[in-house]
């Protein structure tokens, strides 16, 4: 009787119960102490690639990928990726059930450093990507060690180099190709158009760097690290990192880090003018798994990252094969495995939890209604995690039945009953609804007929 996620042939993912009020207290304890607990759980799924390398445009699997390595959602559901092998940007767009590939710029492998419209423009290992609000796309291009800027213009893309000097790697901070990088990875912007760039050069950098936007010119800053290699929290320069991976801004103007050669969650938050740089998660230098609470967690070279609106942080645990989160609970952080099985990577499965699997994820991205995105590197596909509901108490009175789910926030959902489960029937209890809060209470009035067992649709 305990709750159970359940995938339909339509693709609508299913969290059931079945409620016999002579058995509420049963039912309760059954619940609270199933295996999923009070935790979130993700079903994953394949939207776009297969296992096989290539670079071919199309619907869902007949897209070819090879080494996609990071990507981005943007508020219309679509979502970039750096498609590094291939050196071009890859977008992927729902449509209906489906999703259809297509290559915006850049030339299928062929390196160099060349702005242009589409094809014309080139590409050296782009590896970072975000996406601001007016849906211009940008790049961290990093044998070019350049910042790109792609701007929709009609159906084409007009790339541009907005930072950064191809073939002449630095650490010098200044106003658009002034300012040098060397090896840009991560990228991430915030809600004001402030971009955020990790940088892994061995020279130069290991560094964090703000590029703020100034009228049409782009001033980069460099708010953290001091281009040694380390792993010393601090402020400002006085921080060290070791080849920092993806950047993530969150709703209160913090960054967060993967650390990536360190294996830890880095957090940089602002204070004042000057940047504070802690370790949330992970112990310095040290690898391997485990879930936890702060330094007692394990990462093994986490690649991406992302957070959502309620500060939970997402990560691409590259060396694991794991998808992972992180929760803040008052000054702590909780790290959990929400995808992926330690030390099971092959090979690529769809399935809820732990059933799924994962080979070398490096990109992480969320969408306006909770889900999860995956760049699936070496699988070279690309993968997508609905939170399922979770039913997490019941309780009767007055002949009323309240049921508390455990639900994304944006998440849309759609409440059912039936009192037959042999039978495919099931009657709407009030209307779809777009969650608003992690915790979801619905009621209904219980007569002396017979028992009913409920669900919670989700439409992705």
């Amino acid at each position: 009787m305990q709750g159970n996620a359940l995938c339909s042939a339509s693709d609508m993912k299913e969290d059931g119960l079945r409620l016999l009020p002579s058995a509420l207290l049963l039912l309760f304890l059954l619940l609270v102490s199933g295996p999923w607990g009070w935790g979130q759980v993700y079903s994953w799924s394949t939207i776009a690639g297969t296992i096989y390398s290539g670079s071919a445009d199309g619907t869902n699997s007949d897209a070819r990928f090879n080494g996609p390595a990071a990507l981005v959602v943007d508020g219309a559901g679509n979502i970039y990726v750096p498609d590094i092998s291939n050196q071009t940007i890859r977008k992927i767009v729902p449509v209906g059930t489906n999703w259809v590939v297509s290559t915006i710029a850049g030339s299928v492998g062929q390196a160099g450093s060349r702005d242009g419209t589409n094809s014309t423009a080139l590409f050296n290992y782009p590896t970072g990507i975000t996406v601001d609000s007016d849906g211009i796309v940008y790049v961290a291009d990093r044998l070019n060690n350049t910042i790109r800027k792609l701007a929709p213009l009609g159906t084409n893309w007009v790339v541009t180099t907005i930072a950064g000097q191809a073939g002449n790697p630095g650490g010098n901070d200044g106003i658009n190709t002034a300012a040098l990088f060397d090896t840009p990875n991560g990228m991430g912007i915030d809600s004001g158009g402030t971009l955020y760039v990790t940088t892994q050069g061995p020279i130069f950098d290991n560094t964090i760097r703000r590029m703020v936007r100034a009228g049409t010119n782009w001033v980069t800053q460099t708010i953290a690290g001091s281009g040694r290699i380390g792993s010393a929290d601090g402020t400002n320069r006085s921080a060290a990192f070791d080849f920092p991976s993806g950047a993530a801004p969150d709703n209160s103007g913090n960054v967060y880090v993967t650390d990536q050669a360190n294996n830890t969650i880095r957090k940089v938050a602002l204070n004042g003018t000057n940047w504070v740089v802690s370790t949330i998660a992970g112990l310095a230098s040290t690898s391997g798994y485990a879930d936890g609470t702060n330094s007692d967690a394990r990462f093994d070279y986490p690649g991406g990252l992302a957070v959502d609106n309620g500060g939970s942080i997402y990560v691409a645990d590259y060396g694991n094969w794991l998808i992972r989160k992180i929760i803040p609970v008052g000054t702590n952080w909780v790290v959990s495995t929400i995808g992926g099985q330690f030390g099971h990577g092959q090979p690529l499965t769809n399935g809820i939890g732990s059933d799924a699997r994962f080979w070398g994820p490096n990109g992480v991205a969320l969408d306006s209604r909770g889900n999860v995105y995956v760049a699936d590197q070496l699988h070279n596909a690309i993968r997508r995690g609905i939170p399922l509901p979770v039913c997490q108490a019941a309780a009767l009175a007055n002949d009323t039945l309240t049921l508390t789910w455990n639900a994304a926030v944006g998440q849309v959902l759609q409440i059912q009953y039936t009192t037959d489960l042999g039978q495919t029937n099931w009657t709407n209890l009030g209307e779809q609804f777009v969650c608003t809060n992690s915790t979801i209470p619905v009621t209904d009035l219980i007569t002396s007929g017979p028992q009913r067992f409920y669900r919670a649709l989700v439409t992705p």
